[in-house]
């Protein structure tokens, strides 16, 4: 998926009783940031987009807006059955865009009467990117549900892009008091 993005910005093993603590920088879908918070063994810091000035929303949008690459069909039970197909699909997706024009336009609108940041910018939430700093020494139940066939789709491709990362790289030893 596009805008899912994971990478390993520290990775340590404690030389005493060998727990590992893995940093990840990370960018994805803002939708998914509740699910990803509900992993309470995570340190974790957020972008805001209360501090974000509104016209580098704008501009984000306008070059990079998050589209999702799986539009499932609507059944009971918290996640989409088969996907959209043909017509529907582009449906979907063209309305997506459509909302995503819309979310800058109204931003643009409310900033233009002076309306706060922290407000004009909540209008394009469904529509950003996310970053964040996430650092835990306990990923295995993390990866168990999220890197998991019945995961959204985003929060999945997003579990899959950090699980790529960790196994790109091998942990720095380090002593006591390092």
């Amino acid at each position: 998926m596009t805008n899912i993005t994971a990478k390993i910005i520290a990775d340590s093993i404690s030389a005493v009783n060998g727990k590992r603590i893995t940093t990840y920088e990370l960018e994805f879908p803002r939708f998914i940031l509740p699910e990803f918070n509900t992993h309470r063994m995570i340190s974790k810091n957020a972008s805001s987009s209360r501090a974000i000035p509104a016209n580098s929303v704008l501009e984000r949008l306008k070059d990079s807006p998050f589209i999702p690459g799986y539009w499932g069909k609507n059944q009971s039970g918290m996640q989409a059955g088969e996907k959209l197909e043909g017509h529907d699909r582009s449906l979907a997706e063209s309305n997506w865009i459509r909302s995503i024009d819309e979310a800058i336009k109204t931003t643009k609108y409310l900033q233009d009467i002076g309306l706060h940041k922290q407000l004009t910018n909540r209008i394009s939430e469904p529509f950003q990117t996310v970053k964040m700093v996430a650092t835990a020494t306990e990923w295995n139940n993390f990866f168990w549900l999220r890197n998991h066939e019945a995961a959204q789709p985003e929060m999945q491709a997003l579990a899959q892009a950090m699980w790529g990362a960790t196994k790109e790289v091998d942990g720095v030893s380090l002593k006591p008091g390092e």
